[in-house]
């Protein structure tokens, strides 16, 4: 890709309100660092150590380490040094991996005194993992509401990970559930890729986030939809969609604007479900996501209910036949057309899929 596609990324990353970047898992281009200098954002920057330790591969390992930190150094943009990425997923070689990683540790502390290391932790390595304890920082992946079920898991886990380790600096490096604009349903589930239980699952993560604020940093797993040979799901073989943006970049899912009303300053107003148009039952749900403190709601024109709220907003109507539903706080507006139908639209539903849970 060329600098046009980097300066887009950047310009919906700026859109969104992020102030941190965690670009994994190997090196990136030097444009890209220069526009999160440019920007002002934080960067974790880290090396294609991934999943499965190798002692046959050490060498390789410290070089690329050694390589980044002499590419990179003069970017003010980066904090952290990552040295790692769920490197416990298969765990074989435990004593000579844990070596390594204090030899990567080393190593980027005598290269650059000045920062801060850190690495991402996979959620079966469990709180107490000699190898969550040699960088500086700590981030986890865990997709607890997602690969296995309940939202609250997110809580107890992190409650439990301070209990035992006092004194760490923790923070989230991955965290998701897809999302794919095709699929929808009024009554989401886990695993179903429907947009609307992406939703549900980031405002969660997003109140779970604003209740701990001794988080160091958090990073969404993902920004954009991105390729993965090996998956097969919602009809669309060969991709993650646990971005918050497609993959051409061209649609913004409705998770996208519940990050917007918690980090953007930027005033906006966003209905979400415009793709979900054919709808069963008596009541239409209506969900809004914005910056702003107050929503009116108008069913074909007619104003109908205004309510204060903060960043998410929901209502219930009345559904009869096709609707016209409009939004608006102050000059903002959004809108859509929605139409109740007697039997669900088979297009909105998941047909195939081999989601896998990586968190045993």
């Amino acid at each position: 890709i060329g600098k046009a596609e980097h300066d887009e990324d950047m310009q919906i990353i700026l859109e969104i309100g992020a102030n941190t970047i965690r670009l994994a898992h190997y090196q990136h281009d030097d444009y890209f660092y220069d526009l999160c200098d440019k920007y002002g954002l934080v960067v974790w920057a880290e090396i294609p150590y991934i999943s499965r330790h190798m002692p046959e591969a050490n060498g390789n390992a410290e070089s690329q380490m050694k390589e980044l930190v002499t590419q990179q150094y003069n970017h003010p943009s980066i904090v952290t040094w990552g040295v790692s990425n769920e490197i416990t997923m298969f765990n074989k070689h435990k004593k000579d991996m844990l070596a390594e990683h204090v030899k990567l540790n080393d190593m980027c502390h005598r290269m650059d005194p000045s920062r801060l290391t850190t690495l991402a932790c996979y959620a079966a390595c469990g709180p107490t993992n000699k190898v969550g304890k040699i960088t500086d920082l700590v981030s986890w992946n865990l997709y607890l509401g997602w690969y296995v079920p309940f939202f609250f898991l997110n809580d107890g886990w992190f409650w439990l990970y301070r209990v035992l380790n006092p004194k760490r600096i923790i923070g989230m490096s991955e965290y998701g559930a897809e999302g794919m604009p095709n699929l929808h349903s009024v009554s989401p589930r886990r695993g179903d890729n429907t947009e609307e239980y992406q939703c549900k699952y980031h405002e969660y993560m997003l109140k779970f986030f604003a209740r701990n604020p001794y988080l160091w940093a958090t990073h969404v797993w993902n920004m954009y939809d991105f390729a993965a040979d090996a998956r097969n799901q919602g009809g669309e073989p060969g991709m993650n969609h646990k971005g918050l943006v497609t993959y051409d970049r061209k649609t913004r899912k409705d998770a996208f604007y519940l990050y917007k009303a918690y980090w953007s300053e930027e005033k906006f107003i966003h209905l979400c479900g415009k793709r979900f148009v054919n709808r069963t039952g008596g009541k239409l749900k209506i969900k809004v996501y914005t910056n702003e403190p107050t929503v009116e709601l108008y069913v074909d024109d007619k104003l109908v209910k205004t309510q204060n709220g903060d960043k998410v907003f929901n209502f219930s109507v009345p559904f009869k036949g096709t609707m016209k539903i409009t939004v608006k706080s102050g000059d903002l507006v959004d809108e859509a057309t929605f139409t109740r139908v007697a039997t669900k639209d088979r297009s909105y539903i998941l047909t195939k899929t081999d989601t896998k849970n990586w968190q045993k």
